[in-house]
């Protein structure tokens, strides 16, 4: 992971404004864990201050979290016991998946992280370890920020496909306009949205068979 993902996620007062995110899941979000098995086992990347895991959590999922920051991890763990969830969350090196292989039913990057995945290289790699952990008939379930939708609404935050939503600071996250070709990359399972005001579409597939839209 890039130093200036991590400095920026190890900084409080960026850790700070998370606290005052909406903790409900988003519509499309919802959406997407209806195609989820029942009690399934799902690993929440880039899990945050735990947004997503504790609504998985309370519709009867076993989430696991992990986060490149130390400083998260330690929030979202003090939040969890204060909240009495059983929910196991990790740091980690933002690039290599400490878990044996085919351990998740579902795999999620959902919000800004695949974006926080600068360049080819290591976005090839980290969907390879995702494919990795997932077990058989698994699902993997990401969402992008559509490039389009920023250069329509945006413009003034794009440098060509790096998207910068503060001002005077260094980190961005990369604008997508073709998530078929990360399917690809993965290889089904799949599941992905792309990240915008109105509830994306999201492609859901098994080993196996056909990527279907919802």
């Amino acid at each position: 992971m890039d130093d200036i993902v991590s400095q920026w996620y190890e900084d409080t007062k960026n850790v700070d404004e998370m606290q005052d995110w909406n903790p409900a899941l988003k519509e499309w979000e919802k959406t997407v864990a209806g195609h989820f098995p029942s009690g399934a086992r799902i690993l929440d990347i880039g899990c945050g201050l735990g947004r997503e895991a504790f609504a998985l959590c309370d519709l009867g999922f076993e989430v696991v979290g992990i986060d490149i920051s130390k400083e998260v991890i330690t929030r979202v763990k003090q939040l969890s016991a204060a909240k009495e969830y059983k929910i196991s969350f990790f740091d980690y090196d933002g690039e290599h998946l400490d878990f044996p292989n085919e351990s998740f039913d579902v795999v999620l990057i959902w919000a800004q992280t695949l974006g926080l995945l600068y360049g080819e290289a290591l976005k090839n790699r980290y969907l390879s370890e995702c494919k990795r952990v997932l077990k058989t008939d698994g699902l993997l379930s990401f969402s992008t920020h559509d490039y389009n939708y920023l250069k329509e609404n945006y413009p003034n935050c794009l440098d060509g496909r790096k998207f910068f939503p503060y001002a005077n600071a260094d980190i961005y996250w990369e604008a997508f306009d073709q998530a078929t070709r990360l399917e690809e990359r993965a290889a089904p399972p799949i599941s992905s949205g792309r990240w915008q005001n109105d509830p994306p579409k999201a492609k859901i597939a098994r080993k196996s068979t056909k990527i279907t839209e919802i």
